[in-house]
């Protein structure tokens, strides 16, 4: 692939899907032993990281000069359709690479890519989430309360997704008002992958202010989910761990806003 050839998306997905294919350690596809929950149909061709983003680098260098962040949303969804995970995320780890040119619709076609399975495990939906969308955000923060709605998704990989791409954000101290309000509306919700996301949320929300953190903790108590407390915590320092876990296990401190 010349860097100086105008590729389309179309054609370009081609040449990546033949490039993981030669890369592929076994075809066709196998369902991934490791890292997912037992049922989860995540299917992988045993391609490792540093690979896959040898194979991502050397397409993105084929394009850097001649495409826009459009052409790029296109190729992620082309590539997307395959059943694959390596497949799926080279095009998103593509997309990532124009966020400079985004442009605010891609929030929907996101939430579009979320909702019918083309993100369907909680990796391709963290990527999607902390490279992609996140970046978004920062560009564009009035789309931030958007994810109010997408907390309300039937969509576990949407619910999911509102917690994560905020994450980049609460680490430098920005959305956090929005970050702390999502957490606890979705405390009821019904599935341990969003109560993960939202103690990994609240725990980088924690690094700019875990005073703030320790007062919404324990004025929230009991109605946190165990294991979302417990991610929310790690960056205590083991007695004030303890403390928090007590306090909130009895219920002793009362709910307020924070």
């Amino acid at each position: 692939m010349a860097a100086t050839t105008k590729l389309t998306p179309k054609r370009l997905a081609i040449e990546a899907k033949r490039a993981l294919r030669a890369a592929a350690k076994y075809w066709p596809p196998r369902r991934a032993d490791t890292f997912f929950k037992p049922g989860e149909e995540v299917l992988t061709v045993g391609i490792g990281a540093p690979r896959l983003k040898q194979i991502e680098r050397k397409l993105f260098n084929a394009t850097r000069k001649s495409w826009t962040a459009a052409e790029a949303a296109e190729f992620a969804e082309t590539l997307l359709a395959e059943k694959y995970i390596e497949g799926r995320s080279v095009g998103l780890m593509m997309l990532s690479r124009f966020y400079r040119e985004y442009d605010p619709n891609l929030l929907a076609r996101a939430r579009g890519w979320l909702a019918s399975r083309r993100c369907d495990n909680w990796a391709l939906t963290d990527l999607l989430s902390t490279k992609v969308l996140a970046p978004l955000l920062q560009q564009y923060p009035d789309l931030a309360p958007r994810l109010r709605d997408w907390g309300q998704a039937n969509s576990l990989w949407v619910r999911r997704a509102a917690l994560a791409a905020l994450v980049p954000l609460a680490r430098r101290g920005q959305q956090l008002a929005l970050a702390y309000g999502l957490s606890a509306a979705m405390f009821d919700d019904r599935d341990d992958l969003v109560h993960k996301a939202a103690g990994w949320l609240l725990r980088e929300c924690g690094k700019t202010n875990p005073r703030r953190l320790e007062a919404y903790l324990c004025a929230h108590g009991p109605r946190i989910p165990r294991t979302t407390l417990r991610y929310a915590i790690e960056r205590f320092p083991p007695p004030k761990r303890e403390e928090i876990l007590e306090k909130t296990r009895d219920g002793t401190e009362a709910v307020s806003q924070v």
